[in-house]
């Protein structure tokens, strides 16, 4: 049996090397790309990083803030295709946080996901040079609206609560 040609082998094993590579590469994406759950995911998180307007209400709890509702403006960081996200919220003072420059500032560190066609928003509020407790949000935007809503309440407190939402919240 004759051998092949070397210049054909040769080829042949290049073109081996390079599928194989493409194919370790291609598992190497998948497994990196930050899924929703931690895991692999086929939707990719929802992107919503920008600079929105929102406001919360004050839940019963609150007796002479009751029904209350307070606006803020929250901006939204985010990398691309992951889960995590962080921001800042300027609001204004209503007794509670600390006064900074005609407003009350708190960071957020959270997680947006995907889940069923809705964008689900988890995060935590903790006010700026304030004794103030944490505060946790939890919401969620339907397919097709601009328009995020749910709670917010204190971990340690949940009966201390209410609502808030956020507007023209934009996923691509």
């Amino acid at each position: 049996m004759k051998t092949p040609c070397p210049a054909i082998l040769s080829i042949f094993q290049r073109w081996q090397a390079w599928l194989l590579q493409a194919m370790v590469l291609t598992a190497l994406a998948a497994c990196s790309l930050p899924a929703g759950h931690g895991g692999l995911s086929a939707a990719p998180a929802p992107y919503v990083q920008g600079i929105y307007q929102g406001s919360y209400t004050y839940g019963s709890a609150y007796h002479k803030l009751a029904g209350k509702t307070v606006p803020f403006e929250i901006s939204l960081k985010q990398a691309r295709g992951s889960s995590r996200i962080r921001g800042v919220v300027r609001e204004s003072y209503t007794g509670f946080g600390t006064l900074q420059d005609g407003f009350v500032w708190a960071d957020i560190t959270g997680t947006c996901e995907s889940d069923a066609g809705f964008t689900r928003l988890k995060f935590t509020k903790t006010y700026r040079q304030s004794k103030e407790p944490p505060v946790n949000y939890s919401g969620s935007l339907p397919p097709g609206s601009s328009l995020l809503s749910g709670t917010w309440y204190f971990p340690s407190k949940p009966s201390d609560s209410g609502m808030f939402q956020i507007s023209n919240m934009h996923v691509p």
